[in-house]
């Protein structure tokens, strides 16, 4: 009973500390593309109204959360989303590995050695973007695949379910679809017992059917504007992003250009102290699962059994596609982690009870030193706990909520120019199309070919200052990217825009000024 409470009590804290340090965590640009839309989504149409490069599970997933909770804390909004994310993530993980193993215990650990590794951790699990998101429909579809074959009894039911939670992932992120290549796969060869026409009726089919309906979002925008969806989704990512990267000092910090940068890369994250304490962790289970076989043919059954064929496939899978974007970002190699907590449940689930007997000390030691490891993560904001004015979150909407207050006492009404979109967003502030989800479509619009740029809302740093002169911005907020930034503020300079005095917004990126249409102008001067 005390160890119980003890486990229960150790849950809590660890999961207030990772809630904490999402509420907490550093403002990041992919977010002024992502966050946006909880705004934009009122009242305009993705792809057509302005610029979003990704499929559209997360956009949808933030505005609905915004309008269900009537929010306008827009990162708030976001970083909340992400953290039902990890919630989901987290349930997954320990309802498939309950189900496997029926051990409580060891479902505990596998939890804690999935979730615990450095890059869910860090950028890609703390911010409010699309890179965790769709593991948790991702883990699931596997893990209901995997209990339909298991026994070798066809679960129309569960295989339904696997493939409409592997499609759905894909509305989140379109390398999701990594995870669907093995399950299809294996669907034509298990369970071993089945023939052609049942495996076709009670597997592929219902699978299918699953995927379909997972997928109506993508196929959606597929139906309705094809052309446009796929010049954002796969064109961008294809054509004028990998251009601009390649430009010499453009590339972003730990931007891997070259298969040798992406090998680095994989080493790091694949290979980081918390996940190779799970690896450990798990030949130690695969160890002793076949020192204890009577036989080479047990050991080979063992080996390929339906359940493990799959975990080993999404692997494959998803490392190998791990690779094939450029450049290369550690996000894009998160998705082979969770085959990890997965590996461990099936694993598991094949040993007897004097051996779980065995192994579970190394489990537990292995969850203990996972959380040694993590520890200095989760307590890095709890400073903040008894300042709420303080956290990210907050004083990301105050600093927009300010500038909305300056605008008012200087009498300027009307849009906001800025690649930095979230903060006039949060002060219920109007911006530019062109211009509401961040520096992206800007940065590469002078490099877009002209076919591709007509399925965009975008300007570039040519046309931003026709843009503002045909519309002059009530104000700019600038100093976040003072390269690309040059154009918007020689078009402030010429116009007689003036800083607000003692007026700062910092973050990671630098400090912007805010920049106030002085009170009685003429027709604005194109620089």
């Amino acid at each position: 009973m005390l160890a119980s409470l003890g486990v229960a009590i150790l849950s809590g804290l660890i999961f207030a500390a990772l809630a904490f340090r999402i509420l907490n965590y550093d403002l990041r640009k992919d977010e002024q593309l992502y966050v946006p839309p909880i705004r934009l989504l009122e009242t305009q149409e993705m792809y057509r109204d302005f610029f979003y490069n990704h499929t559209p599970g997360s956009a949808w997933l933030f505005y609905g959360l915004g309008k269900l909770t009537g929010s306008d804390h827009l990162l708030l909004t976001g970083r909340l989303g992400v953290l039902l994310g990890w919630v989901a993530l987290i349930v997954v993980i320990g309802g498939i590995s309950y189900a496997l193993t029926q051990s409580r215990l060891a479902s505990w650990c596998i939890v804690l050695l999935g979730v615990t590794n450095e890059l869910f951790l860090t950028q890609p699990g703390m911010t409010a973007t699309n890179n965790l998101l769709p593991l948790p429909f991702s883990l699931l579809g596997l893990g209901l695949f995997i209990l339909g074959v298991r026994d070798e009894r066809p679960r129309p039911l569960l295989y339904a379910g696997a493939g409409f939670f592997l499609s759905l992932a894909v509305c989140f992120k379109v390398s999701a679809v990594a995870f669907i290549p093995p399950v299809v796969i294996a669907a034509f060869l298990l369970p071993r017992a089945l023939g052609i026409k049942e495996r076709v009726l009670r597997v592929v089919t219902p699978l299918a059917i699953g995927g379909i309906v997972g997928g109506l979002p993508v196929l959606y925008y597929l139906a309705t504007d094809r052309q446009r969806f796929l010049a954002h989704v796969l064109g961008y990512h294809t054509g004028p992003h990998v251009q601009y990267m390649r430009m010499p000092g453009m590339a972003d910090d730990r931007a891997a250009m070259s298969l040798a940068g992406k090998l680095a890369l994989a080493q790091e994250i694949w290979f980081s102290a918390g996940v190779a304490v799970a690896l450990v962790a798990l030949v130690t289970l695969v160890i002793t699962a076949l020192r204890d076989a009577p036989n080479v043919g047990t050991v080979t059954r063992r080996l390929s059994s339906g359940p493990i064929s799959v975990v080993f496939g999404a692997l494959v899978f998803s490392a190998v596609l791990s690779f094939v974007p450029t450049p290369g970002f550690p996000q894009y190699f998160g998705p082979p982690l969770v085959c990890i907590p997965l590996a461990l449940a099936v694993v598991f689930a094949s040993l007897g009870a004097e051996q779980r007997q065995q192994v579970t000390p190394i489990l537990l030691a292995a969850t203990a030193i996972a959380l040694v490891i993590a520890a200095p993560r989760f307590g890095q904001y709890l400073g903040r706990v008894s300042h709420p004015g303080r956290w990210t979150v907050m004083r990301v909407h105050d600093a927009g909520v300010a500038i909305a207050d300056r605008m008012a006492e200087a009498g300027a009404h009307g849009k906001v120019a800025t690649l930095a979109p979230i903060y006039p967003l949060e002060g219920g502030l109007e911006v530019y199309p062109e211009l509401s989800t961040g520096p992206f479509a800007y940065r590469t619009g002078d490099i877009t070919p002209p076919a591709l740029a007509a399925q965009y809302k975008m300007t570039s740093p040519t046309h931003i200052g026709a843009l503002l002169a045909s519309e002059p911005p009530a104000a700019l907020l600038l100093g976040f990217a003072p390269g690309l930034e040059a154009p918007m503020r020689a078009f402030a300079e010429a116009n007689g825009y003036a800083p607000a005095k003692d007026f700062v917004i910092e973050d990671r990126y630098g400090d912007a000024v805010l920049y106030l249409r002085p009170a009685q102008s003429g027709s604005p001067a194109t620089p």
